[in-house]
Parts: structure tokens; C-alpha cells; sequence
């Protein structure tokens, strides 16, 4: 994935004190654990049993990464704008406005639903064509597997090696970060992977005025919208 990082010019400001926003959405087939990492993450709870998100679900994580400017190391404040989104093809018209102005994509698949991983392409697809190419739109796709607890208490049950996930995401530009439980997994845990998401996002977005502003919470879109009603 040849990314271009932005010039360290005067749209960058490592020294604003405003955290760094960006959206990152999370898809991939129903059942394979979104919504339980959407929860585990966002309030530390764990469902064993699958219950289908309806449209989509959001939140914010702030979160915290270490830059290296002129040779000192800058802690940053970032804010992921979370979306977990519907899996099943009735909610796809439904989720695939909220697409637009991800910066960052995170693809999940079930290492023991061999079917869940072949659809992998088609999300893949279904990302590029809203969101649109990397050419013109830097975002980023990170692709992890779920059920790892499942594999780990009965190896019988994998259905997708490493080395496949390895091999798919060479071949179309993804990045790989492994397999996950929800079960096992702790909020801690997943907050480390999603600020390891967050720093790759800022090598390759940085901060860059223009787009911190595309990608701004909704309570900031909101207010500026009542503002610009507002004629007193």
C-alpha cells in the first residue's frame, strides 16, 4: 500500500492541543464478532450469545499514541469515531452511507467460518466503491480474525490459517493484525490495538486541518449546523 505521508508544512500542527479525530467503521459478515468488540472495547462487557446490530451503532475512543518529532518523542491526543455496522445484506442500502469519510476500515472475519473469510473480497469491494480509491482517499483497511478462544480450546475448529490471512492482504493492499477473542480479549487489549490503528492512521493521514474537519464527531457537525441556522 504506497501512501504518500503529508508534508510536515504549516497544515500540520503536532503541538495543538485538540485531539486528532478520525473515523474508523467496522464490517464483515454477521456473526463474526463485531458487535461483541464494539462492546468489549466501548464498556468492557461481553455477550456470548449473537445479537444482530440493527443499522449501526457509534462511539468515541480517546486514545493516546507517542510521535516522533525532531527527535522528541510528543504524546498525541486522538479520538476514534467508532462505527460498528450491521452485517446482514437486508441492513447494507441501510450502512454503506456510513462509509464515507472513514479513515480507517477494520475487517473482521470468523478463523473458524471458512465462508466469512471468502466474503472478505466482497466487503473489500463494497469499502472501495463507497469510500472510494486510495489514489484519491487515504484510508486504511486492517483485517483481523475473531474466535480465536474457539481454535485455542479445539484446534479442529479452524477453518482460515495465518498464512491465507497473510496472503490476502498482500495481495490487496490490507494490513494484518492478527486473530482476537472477544471473549478473553479485555477492553485494555483492544484499546492497545486500536491505538496501534490510530498511529498507522496518523503515519499515513497526519493532521491535516481539511480533513480532521471531514471527519469530525457528529456533536461538532451538529453544532455547526445550528450555528448556520441560527440568524439571531
Amino acid at each position: 500500500m504506497d501512501f504518500e505521508k503529508l508534508p510536515d508544512d504549516d497544515k500540520m500542527n503536532d503541538d495543538d492541543p485538540v485531539p486528532i479525530e478520525y473515523k474508523m467503521i467496522l464490517v464483515g459478515d454477521t456473526g463474526v464478532g463485531k458487535t461483541s468488540l464494539f462492546k468489549k472495547i466501548t464498556s468492557n462487557t461481553f455477550n456470548p450469545h449473537n445479537v444482530a446490530t440493527i443499522g449501526i451503532d457509534r462511539k468515541t475512543l480517546e486514545l493516546e499514541i507517542t510521535i516522533k518529532k525532531n527527535e522528541e518523542e510528543i504524546k498525541k491526543n486522538i479520538n476514534i469515531n467508532l462505527v460498528d455496522t450491521a452485517g446482514q445484506e437486508r441492513y447494507k442500502s441501510v450502512t454503506q452511507s456510513y462509509f464515507k469519510g472513514s479513515n480507517g476500515v477494520l475487517l473482521l472475519y470468523n478463523i473458524c467460518d471458512k465462508k466469512s473469510f471468502m466474503h472478505v473480497k466482497d466487503w473489500l469491494d463494497i469499502v472501495r466503491n463507497m469510500i472510494g480509491n486510495y489514489e484519491h482517499n487515504k484510508y486504511i483497511v486492517f483485517l483481523m480474525g475473531t474466535k480465536l478462544d474457539l481454535v485455542e480450546k479445539e484446534e479442529s475448529m479452524r477453518e482460515v490459517t495465518e498464512d491465507e490471512a497473510n496472503n490476502l492482504c498482500e495481495e490487496n493492499d490490507m494490513i494484518w493484525y492478527g486473530e482476537c477473542s472477544n471473549k478473553d480479549f479485555t477492553d485494555e487489549n483492544y484499546k492497545k490495538i486500536f491505538a496501534k490503528f490510530a498511529q498507522k492512521m496518523y503515519e499515513v493521514i497526519g493532521y491535516n486541518k481539511s480533513a480532521r474537519d471531514t471527519v469530525a464527531s457528529l456533536t461538532t457537525q451538529k453544532t455547526k449546523k445550528h450555528k448556520k441556522k441560527c440568524h439571531c
